[in-house]
C-alpha cells in the first residue's frame, strides 16, 4: 500500500493501525496452525512464562489485551489445564495466574513462533532499514511518552 498524498494511507497512526491487524492476522494464524491456540491466549502464556504468576489486570496489560480479552483467554486456557489459579500470599483478595506444567511446555513452544514470526516480518528490510526503522519507532514512542 502506498501513502497518497492528502489521504488517510498519509497517517502514521492509520499505517500503524494497518500494519497492527496485518501482523496480528498472520501471528493468529501461525500460533493456531502450529499449536492450536489464539493470539491472544498466546500473549497470555508468553507473558506469564517470561514474567510469573500476574493477576488478570496485569496480565491484559503485559500481555497487550483488555481486561476481557485477557480475562477471557485466560479462562480457555484454564480450562485446557495450561494455566492455574491461586491466591495471593501477600493479599487475599487478589489471584495469580500462574503457568501449569503442560502451560510451562507450551511457553517453550510459542517462543519459537513467536520469534519466526518477528523474522519473517523484517525479512522484506535491510539490516540499515531493519535498525533506522527501530530508531524511528523509539523516537515516536518517546515523543508521546513525553506528552503524556
Amino acid at each position: 500500500m502506498k501513502a497518497s498524498k492528502g489521504g488517510l494511507e498519509q497517517f502514521l497512526t492509520y499505517r500503524l493501525h494497518v500494519l497492527n491487524k496485518l501482523s496480528e492476522r498472520g501471528a493468529s494464524e501461525r500460533y493456531q496452525s502450529k499449536l492450536g491456540i489464539t493470539l491472544p491466549e498466546a500473549r497470555l502464556i508468553a507473558a506469564v512464562g517470561a514474567f510469573g504468576p500476574f493477576s488478570v489486570m496485569e496480565l491484559a496489560r503485559h500481555a497487550s489485551l483488555d481486561k476481557s480479552q485477557a480475562s477471557r483467554a485466560a479462562e480457555a486456557l484454564m480450562r485446557r489445564g495450561l494455566l492455574s489459579r491461586e491466591t495471593s500470599e501477600q493479599d487475599g483478595r487478589l489471584v495469580l495466574v500462574s503457568l501449569t506444567a503442560d502451560g510451562r511446555e507450551l511457553y517453550r513452544k510459542v517462543m519459537p513462533v513467536a520469534r519466526k514470526w518477528n523474522v519473517d516480518l523484517f525479512a522484506s528490510l535491510d539490516e540499515s532499514e531493519r535498525d533506522a526503522l527501530a530508531r524511528a519507532l523509539d523516537k515516536v514512542i518517546e515523543a508521546i511518552h513525553a506528552e503524556h
